[in-house]
Formats: structure tokens, sequence, C-alpha cells
């Protein structure tokens, strides 16, 4: 009886529900598809061909009249009938211009217009008009099975069909959020509402996708990550081909605009059509599409606002589908992958099941914007974070989702929430996404505790292979503080490093901690390292395994950590530490000698991002993208009391900037400066990264190559007390060779300058100074295979040496990410 019942339903919805018919326009000499040609139903329903000309046609009646127009193609009237399994339309070419947009001089008309929609741009654009704006808006983003779509009909009751759709959707993610912009501080984003099928803790991740870019008016559009050329740009129309297809018959026409990308190869653009206003020549509407490893389709809506004389977005649409392969789409923690090509397994595998199923998934997310005050006079609070969570994001109840909601909430949804909750559960998701997130830091969790992967293993020439186990306990023993530590022994030095420690969590928000800390392990001479502004973990560290001179320490510490603004972090740290010597060396201080000595120094860094985008959680403090420049600084204070035996002064400032291109290029600096003031041992001197190991024959030197050292400068060479650094690497666009093949060229120029007061101080080692500035340049083809490339890099200048083959130095190079 249920399967009759069943059949009998699924019938019942094929007769009730209209025709949607499939097909495609072409020019029927080329065979070529016409993207966006209009397409006009007799009960007045328009629509729009796909960049690949296909388009879905929905039959309200058993035989339909159709219209199909295109600039420069003759006009056809086409009966369809219900029928039709499959519509091709060949248009002929006539080639005619619009009269509406002649244009006196015979240039294009339609690079005459977007040149004025390019010159109109600083008045059609909401930031740029407007002092300051305020909006709501309603997300529901959902991740769906492409051939799983079965509409439900209101008076739907049975359990069968309701399997059906229960099967067809596999995620489900709604937010509410207040949106304020000010001239001065730009955007703030306040989440009100966050709700994540099957999860108990917010999916943060979910809200830095940025599926949703408000305006196309910048020079770049980013959508997910990825930056394509924006279509009214002021190189727009070096980076894009336009077309007038039209104008529309509404209360405010507009110029229908086609855009396709010029060089596709260079630089990623998206193909589309602009609805431009033929008065003000701001944009109405916007429809974007992209075919290949993807099948994107992005739509802007705007509302007309009269007492401003302005056009303000008013919805967006954003879908995802699978395309031929080869791009992933990362969501939470794991991967969606719509291709099928080189595929991966995610976190959501889980969810979404055999990798059959994967394929079918599509990714569909729209946003309504509403309450809009286009008149904000208002402040914004904490303006260092773009996105603000409020405390109580997860906990709204039924009313206030009903009030927000702007766009409907099926049966369907609140059916595919219950399935993910079980779904997510049953799997065990969110521990692999807390896998996931602590792998990318270093490390992996084991029930309560989070292995620290740094200290498994590591070589260099002094204690040879290093093997130990270190890390921290996690939330699953407390969420108020975390027990530390590590253990390492060196096989060729043959003694056990040590660590301990614990952090307690005074306030979780804004990254107030309290660090204990005691450690008895081997540091690199005259090595500085920043308390802030570490570099994230990473499989290898070049250097590392050429360093032959370090010294011994015992160390006790404790320290404060607290975060100002979400884009300034800092750390003091009070420390005491005992120093012994691992090579023959003593420091000549006021007529003794000293081999072993104490320090008790107070060290204040900081990390500043001014540009990078933040999100600020009730618990965290996540960075969502990081931009350029960023500073770190240190300024460290040794004592000779307190149990001290020297007082000085070490101080360093960082300044990195990168500049990304829309081809892919990009070009990096690094300006650092360090100077020590006082009675500074070697060991707390400064070098300039040097990275060649100290062995005769170019060939016997050959090691992997660092991000910011010198590759032609051999360890222990030089020294310095005051010194400066310049890092610039340029990195020409990929050579698209083919998908998997992109390898980088990659020029790169380093100096560095340094003075050392009184290196007799220095007893039984000898080395020189930067003091007439060292020069290197080199040259890197890196990703030949699988991260791998080579190097090579020149040394000249003042510094220059003798024998030729000395001043190279040929590297390995790899780019590998966790």
């Amino acid at each position: 009886m249920r399967y009759t019942l069943l059949t009998f339903f699924l019938i019942l919805g094929c007769g009730l529900f209209a025709q949607t018919i499939p097909g495609r326009v072409i020019n029927r000499n080329t065979k070529e598809p016409l993207a966006y040609a209009e397409i006009q139903t007799d009960n007045g329903a328009q629509i729009l061909t796909n960049i690949d000309g296909s388009f879905e046609l929905r039959l309200e009646n058993e035989v339909d009249s159709i219209k199909v127009s295109y600039v420069g193609f003759k006009t056809l009237n086409i009966q369809v009938s219900k029928d039709t399994r499959y519509l091709q339309v060949g248009m002929t070419p006539v080639y005619e211009q619009l009269e509406t947009v002649l244009i006196s001089d015979g240039r294009d008309p339609a690079v005459v217009l977007i040149e004025k929609a390019i010159k109109n741009r600083e008045q059609n654009d909401p930031e740029k008009v407007l002092n300051g704006f305020k909006y709501r808006s309603y997300s529901k983003f959902i991740i769906d099975n492409e051939f799983g779509n079965i509409e439900m009909t209101a008076d739907s009751t049975s359990a069968s069909i309701q399997t059906i759709i229960n099967e067809g959707r596999a995620y489900l993610s709604e937010k509410v959020s207040e949106h304020y912009y000010t001239k001065r501080k730009g955007r703030k984003e306040q989440v009100l509402g966050l709700q994540t099928a099957g999860f108990k803790e917010p999916v943060y991740n979910v809200l830095a996708m940025q599926l949703h870019p408000l305006s196309l008016y910048k020079r770049n559009y980013k959508l997910y990550k990825t930056e394509y050329a924006g279509p009214l740009a002021n190189n727009a129309l070096k980076n894009y081909e336009y077309k007038i297809l039209d104008t529309t018959a509404t209360e405010r026409p507009a110029f229908m605009v086609y855009f396709k990308p010029k060089r596709e190869r260079v630089v990623a653009g998206l193909e589309g059509i602009l609805y431009l206003d033929t008065t003000s020549l701001a944009i109405q509407k916007a429809k974007a599409q992209l075919l290949g490893a993807i099948k994107l389709e992005v739509d802007h809506n705007y509302e007309y606002y009269p007492d401003k004389g302005l056009w303000f977005p008013s919805q967006q649409t954003t879908k995802i589908r699978p395309g031929s392969g080869g791009k992933e789409i990362a969501v939470f923690g794991g991967t969606i992958k719509v291709g099928a090509v080189q595929q991966k397994k995610g976190v959501l595998n889980t969810i979404f099941g055999t990798e059959e199923i994967s394929r079918n998934l599509y990714l569909n997310s729209v946003t309504q914007i509403y309450d809009t005050d286009l008149d904000y006079k208002g402040e914004i609070e904490n303006p260092g974070a773009e996105i603000d969570v409020d405390e109580n994001v997860t906990t709204k109840d039924s009313e206030f989702w009903e009030s927000n909601r702007k766009i409907d909430y099926s049966q369907r949804d609140e059916a595919t929430k219950r399935k993910v909750d079980s779904l997510i559960l049953a799997g065990d998701v969110e521990r692999k996404i807390q896998i996931k997130k602590a792998m990318a830091s270093g490390s992996y969790p084991i029930k309560f505790w989070d292995v620290d992967l740094s200290k498994v293993f590591k070589f260099n020439n002094y204690e040879g292979i290093r093997l130990g186990f270190g890390g921290r306990t996690n939330d699953r023993l407390s969420d108020n503080f975390n027990l530390n530590g590590y253990s390492t022994y060196g096989f060729k030095d043959e003694v056990l490093k040590y660590g301990i420690g614990t952090q307690i969590y005074l306030n979780k928000k804004n990254g107030t901690n309290l660090n204990f800390t005691f450690s008895r392990d081997i540091k690199e001479t005259a090595s500085f390292h920043y308390l802030k502004g570490q570099n994230t973990f990473s499989i290898l560290e070049p250097r590392f395994v050429n360093i032959n001179f370090f010294y011994n320490y015992k160390k006790y510490a404790t320290s404060l950590e607290h975060r100002i603004t979400p884009k300034l972090d800092t750390e003091l740290q009070l420390a005491r530490e005992e120093i012994w010597q691992t090579k023959e060396y003593s420091f000549l201080n006021a007529g003794t000698e000293y081999e072993d000595y104490d320090l008790a120094s107070l060290t204040l860094s900081f990390l500043w991002r001014p540009f990078s985008r933040f999100l600020n959680t009730p618990e965290s403090n996540i960075l969502l993208e990081k931009n350029f420049p960023q500073f770190t600084g240190q300024i460290e204070q040794s004592f000779s009391t307190l149990g001290g035996d020297f007082n000085f002064t070490r101080i360093g400032l960082k300044a990195e900037h990168e500049i990304n291109r829309l081809d892919r290029s990009r070009t990096e600096f690094i300006l650092e400066g360090n100077i020590g003031i006082g009675d500074l041992p070697l060991t707390h001197a400064f070098h300039a990264n040097p990275n060649n190991p100290t062995r005769e024959g170019v060939l016997r030197r050959f090691s992997v190559a660092g991000r910011n050292s010198f590759e032609t400068m051999f360890f222990n060479e030089f020294f310095s007390e005051r010194q400066a650094s310049l890092h610039i690497r340029h990195q020409l666009r990929p050579f698209l060779i083919s998908d998997s093949f992109q390898p980088e060229l990659v020029f790169i120029s380093r100096y560095a300058i340094g003075d050392f007061d009184n290196q007799s101080k220095h007893q039984n080692i000898s080395f020189n100074t930067l003091n007439h500035g060292y020069s290197e340049a080199g040259l890197e083809l890196n990703k030949i295979f699988a991260g791998f490339g080579l190097g090579t890099a020149y040394r000249y200048g003042a510094y220059h040496l003798a024998g030729f083959k000395d001043n190279f130095a040929f590297k390995f190079t790899l780019q590998l990410q966790l």
C-alpha cells in the first residue's frame, strides 16, 4: 500500500507542476553558443541563456509561444509544447547596430558606455556617496543534491515522499546580521543569529566564506577566496570585452551590457551581464557566471532609493555546481569537491556519503537585505574586527527566526535540519573539524592532548637526529587553562631537552592569558625570536638543518598576553636564564671573562596587522584574511640586577608587505632592523639569517632554500650589534603548461648592512661585520614537481669572494603547506 501511495503522489506531482524544458541557443552558422540571449514567453516571463547558451524553460500551458532575441541576430518566434524534450534554437546573424546607442565617432558603443559608467562610479557606489549606512541581512546557505531536488507541496503528508526529500539535501545554515558602514571606520558586520544544522557550537568558518560581496564597483570582485577582475574597475576595458544587448522597458530603463573576459589565461574574470541605468549608469542588476572546473552563478539585485538617487543592493544569490573537475570549495574545515578530477576526501564526505553523490552536490547561498538606513550617523563599536558575533548568537528562539526570515523556510529545510543533526552526530564530524583545525596549527589532538608535531622529529649538525614528544592539553581537560610540555633527545650531543608550563585563560575573547614556563634546551647563537608574529607551523625548517652554533640555556619565564584590539596583539614577559656554551666562546666584560652567565630580562612584543580582516567571537579572535603591510616589534631589557650579569637592550622591528595581482603574480617585501645597546654577549647579538653550509664545493653546499634567508652567506660568517636587512621577491605569473604543471619563476634580491663596536670582547671566535653592505641576487623556479623546485643565488658587491664558484649557492625549494 505504501509503494502504491508513493507512486500515486509522484504521478500526481508530475501533472500538477509546470513542465521544464532544457535547451540551448546557438549561432546557426558557427554553432557557437549565444550567451544571455533573451527568451520571452506568452505570459510575459523573461529568461536569459547562460554563458554556454543553455536555458531551462517552464511551460504553464500545453503549447506556448516564445520569442528569442539577441543583438545582431534575427528574432525568432517559436511554438513549444510540453511534448518537447529538448529545444535547440539556431539564430541567424544580421549585421546591424542598435539605433538607440549609435555613436557619431564610430567607436564601439559598448566601450563608450563602459567608459562613462567607470567615470560615474564615484557617484553610484554607496560607499563613496554616503557618509554612512546600516542594514540587516538574512542569509540561507544550502548544500544540496543536484538530482535530489524534489519540491514538496503544502499538503504532502506521505512519509515515503518525506524520506525522498530528506535524502536530497545535505547541509543547511542560516544567519541574521546587522551591517554598518561609515567613511571613517569602514565596514562592520554584527552577527545576531546563527544556526548551523548538526553542530552544537557555531561553525564560524561559514561566516568568512565571502559568498556575497556587496559591491561590483571595486577594482577586484572577491568571491570565496578567489579574486576576479571587477567589470567596472579602472582597468576593466583591459580585462573585458563588452557588448550592448538591449535596453529594458521598465520605469527606469537600463542598458543590458554583456561582458566577457579578454585575458582568461592571465587574469581571472567572470562572464555576465550588467543592467546599467540609462540615466546614471548605476548598476540596477547583474548576473555573472563561470564555467569550467566549477559552474558558478551569481545574481545581484538592487533597489532604487529616489530621495538619494541611488541604487542599493537588495539581494544576492550564489550557486556553485560541479564542473569538469579540478577545483575544491572548502566549508568549515572540510572540502566539497565540485568536480571528479583529483578527488580528495574531506570532513564533509561523512555527511555527503559516496563520491558519486558528492559529484552531484551544489552549493546555494541567498542573502536578502532589509531594514536599510542610508542616513546612518551612529558609531561602530569594536571597529578592529570586521565581523563581530554576539554571545547569544546560537540561542535565538523561533520568534526571532520567524521575524527575520526574509526567504521561505520550507518543510524541506526543517527536514534537512533534523537529518543533518543525526548525520553529523553519527559521523563525529565535529571531532574531525577539531582535528583539521589543530593540524593547521601544527598539532594533532589525541583525546585531551594536542600533540605538537614540530617536536616529533628534527635534524641539525649539532644534535644530529632530534626525536621527541610534546604538546598541550585542550578544552576536553579544561576550558580555563592548559598544561603544556615537551621532551626531546639529540642522538649526536646525547643530551635530553625538555620544557613544562601552563597557560591560564583570563579572558578568551580578548586573548588575555597568563603563562608560566620552564625549559632546558639549546638556541642558535645571535638569533632573535619575536614572542609575537612567529610564522605558522611548517613541515620543514630549512635553516635548522645546517645550524651548528648553539648555546645551552635554562629559562624560567612568566608572561601576560593581551589583545588590545583584534589587530594589535601584545605580550609582556619576565624571564631569568642560565646560559652556558656548546663551543669555546667567552665574553670579556669589565675585565671579567664569562663563559657561563645569567640573564634577567623584561620583554615587550607586539604584532600589528592594521589591514587584515578579523572575526571576533565570544571565545576568540579569528584571522579571516591576512592583508599587508603588517608589523612585528619587540624590545628586550636585560638587567644587571635581579640576578643578571649584564645590562643591555635589544630592539627588533619587522615590516612585511605583499602585493598580490589578479594575474597571480606577487611581490613580497620584508624590511627588518635590529639594534643592541650595552653589554651584549655574542649569544644575544644578531645574524642576518645565513643559509649556506661551510663546505668546500658548491655542490656539497646544496641544501633547501629558506623564505627570508641569505642563501650565499655562510653560517657564523657575520655578526652584528646593529643591522638592517631587506628581502624582495617578485614572482611572475605561473606558466600555465597544464592543469597540474604550473611552475613559478621568482626573482630575488637581498641586502643587509650592520656594524659591531668591539669584536675583541668576544674570545675564541673570529667573524666579519656587515658594515660595507652585503648583497645577493637569486632566481627560483618553484613547483616543478610536488611542491619541489630549484633555485640559485649569487653573492656580489663588497663581500664578493675571490673564487667565482664560492659566490654561488644552488638550492632545492619546497613549498608545501600542512
